[in-house]
């Protein structure tokens, strides 16, 4: 059983057969309101049925599953309110909860942070002031904010210095290495692409992509240090921002005016994009992966047979998981190339479900009937899939240049499982399922590298190489991060994740 203290209408699923059933439980934190001569307590739901409870097939009943119409992603993108008597693939559902502009969660819910000047890490004596530095910029920042990002950034803060600065920068409220290390880390990527471009044959002009821009802070630190440092290649470079979001799309604008003649924004989702470039280009994706959505699979115990899942929506906006053994066309394609590349799972994502031993799965579903004979699920990667054919389409002479997490705490069940996280009052919160209301949620997948780098190479037919992030940084970056202990926040923060090159 899986306890949560949010409001019961953010996690809804209901099942035909056996509804679900919420028990209020009220804790003993209560504290006595003298106004009132009364205790305030913290009312909390039990969800004694969750949505991995049954494991319905398509199978059993067709008609009944094909009684509501199929919506894609793109059709939900045009919708103004949450859909009702509707059927979406797992996938589509977590695009629709992310980036629906009327109700998405990047539409009406984060926020990135960003100081409002550098950090002078030089003047620091070690980590810790940086991290008391950081906690002050939050107190100021979130002065005029419902969210009290500065009670984040102190609980957050806090955990950094048990764990001894071996920090795992919490995601949900946005602390990007773009922003934290604000200027640095622009102008290490910069000189990255700097060094590959001049080892390119075709040096004419510097095209520049990014999907997912934030703020806009990576486009102006990597044009000010081309201006300030390659004043002949900054003269020939074009830097191209694909930004999904409206508001975002905005303040890249603004932030663009000092390179106004260098830089085209484009408010429209990549995997829309029908403009074909073929000339020599960088395309750069950072922290973007985390956020594509993912198919969510079972197999059968028997005979190992992939079973897609679907999300039905009732009539109240209540949510089903069905299990389909017909493949969609990305999955499908998914499925031909990982055996192609004879995929080795990795524990650091969990236990793959095909790795348990297939009488051990037998015999749990022996006990648990009503899993329908279905493994326990797997994540697979679609989107990044469908993201490598946009690359390989429309930018066939790209360089890759992405970085993302390699993995999470605290994931939902299941193998390359995401993080369903949201904020109240200050403090993240997780639940058990990315059947939650469509908005309220971060929802971030982990990357394997290895196979992403794997997958990159079958579908662009070139060489991509994974880096953690601390190697990457260390033969790019300068010492301005550096305090003068010599220890370097850049480097040792946000360990849990990589960077893929080409």
């Amino acid at each position: 059983m899986r306890r949560s203290i949010l409001p019961k209408t953010l996690i809804r699923h209901a099942h035909t057969q056996s509804p679900k059933r919420t028990v209020p439980k009220f804790s003993g934190r209560g504290k006595f309101n003298p106004e009132t001569q009364e205790h305030d307590y913290v009312q909390e739901h039990d969800y004694t049925v969750t949505p991995y409870t049954y494991s319905y097939l398509a199978s059993d009943n067709m008609e009944q599953f094909e009684r509501f119409p199929l919506l894609s992603n793109l059709t939900l993108y045009k919708r103004k309110t949450r859909p009702v008597k509707s059927r979406m693939l797992a996938r589509d559902f977590i695009d629709d909860s992310l980036y629906n502009p009327h109700y998405g969660y990047f539409a009406k819910t984060a926020e990135i942070f960003s100081p409002d000047s550098p950090f002078r890490f030089k003047e620091m004596a070690n980590i810790d002031d940086f991290l008391d530095e950081w906690s002050e910029e939050y107190k100021r920042a979130s002065a005029d904010k419902d969210l009290n990002a500065s009670e984040v950034a102190k609980n957050q803060l806090d955990k950094l210095l048990a764990e001894k600065r071996t920090a795992k920068v919490n995601r949900q409220v946005w602390h990007t290495p773009t922003e934290l290390f604000h200027p640095y880390y622009g102008q290490a990527l910069a000189r990255y692409i700097v060094g590959q471009f001049r080892s390119q044959a075709d040096r004419s002009e510097l095209v520049l992509y990014e999907m997912g821009a934030g703020n806009g802070t990576l486009m102006v630190d990597i044009l000010d240090f081309l201006r300030d440092n390659e004043p002949e290649i900054y003269a020939k470079t074009h830097y191209n921002i694909i930004e999904i979001s409206a508001s975002l799309a905005l303040k890249q604008n603004v932030h663009s005016a000092g390179h106004r003649d260098r830089v085209t924004v484009t408010n429209q989702s990549v995997f829309e994009w029908s403009k074909r470039d073929e000339r020599p280009c960088f395309f750069i994706a950072l922290e973007v992966w985390d956020n594509f959505a993912h198919d969510c699979i079972r197999y059968d115990n028997t005979t190992n047979q992939p079973h897609q899942a679907y999300v039905v929506v009732d009539g109240n906006g209540d949510f089903t998981q069905v299990y389909s053994d017909r493949l969609d066309s990305l999955a499908s394609q998914f499925f031909s190339l990982r055996e192609k590349i004879n995929y080795k799972p990795t524990l650091q994502l969990g236990i793959h479900p095909l790795q348990k031993p297939r009488l051990l799965r037998q015999l749990k579903n022996s006990v648990y009937s009503f899993h329908g004979n279905l493994s326990s699920p797997e994540y697979i990667p679609t989107r990044y899939l469908q993201f490598l054919n946009v690359l390989n389409a429309k930018f066939p002479n790209h360089k890759l240049l992405a970085s993302d997490f390699t993995n999470f705490d605290e994931h939902i069940s299941g193998y390359c499982a995401p993080v369903i996280q949201t904020f109240m009052e200050g403090m993240p919160i997780t639940i058990p399922t990315y059947m939650a209301l469509q908005g309220f949620f971060d929802i971030m997948f982990p990357t394997d590298f290895t196979f992403a780098a794997q997958l990159y190479e079958q579908v662009c037919n070139r060489k991509a190489i994974a880096t953690s992030h601390g190697d990457f940084l260390k033969n790019w970056a300068s010492k301005e991060t550096s305090t003068r202990t010599g220890e370097d926040p850049m480097l040792s923060f946000y360990r849990n994740t990589a960077f893929l090159t080409s």
